[in-house]
């Protein structure tokens, strides 16, 4: 390996993940031999830790995960992380309140689980089948909100009510949020509210500090908006063929192939030379 990047910081769904939420053997192979070879592997996703764990799980090595865009640190290294980053319990009541305003049921992100705010199973499987399978599942009453442990808030709905709320907020300085369109029809979108310090990258570097491991040494990929920070703050950023337009715009390179053609995996094995390092 003729370069000088020590960790690869990597997306799940739509980078590592193909659509239907595999790792190939390729990839396993290939990110085994960089780890095999020194080389850190930092999971960063959006999704909750435990489908997260679930969905990394062929990757039997120690790896870092990154869960709900970096609000939850996980890693079976003895290493020393922050606390993990929860919305201000005044800002989930009163997001609850406004999507109750607009007829919307929010769910939560509780520390592993996905808690929604239902009283029957109809809603539970609208969400799932607007998301997809994300683990484990726990309802509660809107009379026993996670206010105190919610570290993701969601919501599911036409744009112009998105919209309507995002305006409303984004003057909190408590908080941040991400707008999500893929896998959505056009006139839907999905909004994530989070603590306002959560950052896939901010906290990627805050633990690779404690391997002695600078951003410049970090090679960063991925395919959506919430991995803009990370593709454009490290020493290589890089978008999947696949990516969102803005990822590409900013990226410093832009894969070959897609997610569904070991887009990843083959970009490493040139990046790091791996045909010819052994």
């Amino acid at each position: 390996m003729k370069n000088n990047f020590k960790a690869v910081m990597i997306d799940l769904d739509g980078t590592l993940l193909t659509d239907d939420k595999k790792i190939t053997d390729f990839s396993n192979q290939i990110l085994q031999k960089l780890y095999d070879n020194g080389i850190k592997i930092i999971i960063a996703t959006g999704r909750g830790l435990s489908r997260a764990k679930q969905l990394t799980e062929k990757l039997d090595f120690d790896k870092i995960i990154l869960a709900n865009n970096g609000a939850i640190i996980h890693s079976s290294s003895n290493i020393a992380t922050d606390e993990d980053l929860m919305l201000e319990s005044n800002v989930v009541d009163e997001l609850s309140t406004l999507s109750k305003e607009y007829g919307i049921r929010p769910y939560f992100f509780v520390e592993n689980k996905c808690a929604l705010l239902i009283q029957d199973e109809e809603d539970k499987n609208r969400f799932v089948d607007s998301v997809g399978d994300i683990g484990e599942i726990m309802t509660v009453s809107e009379r026993n909100l996670p206010i105190d442990d919610c570290v993701s808030m969601i919501m599911i709905a036409g744009k112009d009510h998105i919209y309507d709320i995002v305006d409303l907020i984004k003057t909190n300085p408590n908080v941040t949020y991400h707008i999500h369109t893929k896998y959505f029809s056009k006139n839907i979108r999905m909004l994530e509210v989070q603590n306002v310090n959560t950052d896939k990258y901010k906290r990627a570097i805050h633990v690779l500090e404690h391997f002695g491991i600078k951003s410049d040494e970090v090679v960063a990929i991925g395919d959506a908006h919430n991995d803009l920070e990370m593709i454009v703050n490290s020493g290589l950023g890089v978008a999947m063929k696949n990516s969102d337009d803005i990822l590409k715009q900013n990226a410093d390179i832009i894969t070959q192939y897609t997610n569904e053609e070991d887009g990843l995996a083959k970009f490493l094995e040139e990046l790091f030379e791996l045909r010819d390092y052994e």
